[in-house]
């Protein structure tokens, strides 16, 4: 890869991450304005908690697993001049 492919690559991944970052967090805070009126418990917790922090913590999960398999790629961040590995 040339360094403008890695850089394209690395800003595609950050964009990616922070796409799944805000969809956590509109996920979490979601769930906790629109149900917390509601009154709804299950178990002695309120149902908004239910559904926020454990949901947030699947949705993150398949997310990156998502990102992992489509959006992220393995490569060195070493500058390869000639094709030549440098060893120190």
């Amino acid at each position: 890869m040339t360094r403008e492919e890695k850089n394209a690559q690395i800003r595609k991944e950050a964009r990616a991450t922070a796409i799944l970052f805000c969809i956590c967090f509109l996920w979490h805070v979601g769930c906790a304005y629109l149900l917390s009126g509601t009154g709804v418990t299950v178990g002695g917790l309120p149902l908004w908690w239910l559904l926020s922090t454990p949901g947030v913590f699947v949705i993150a999960v398949i997310g990156v697993v998502i990102l992992l398999k489509k959006v992220f790629v393995n490569f060195s961040l070493d500058d390869e001049e000639s094709g030549e590995e440098v060893q120190a």
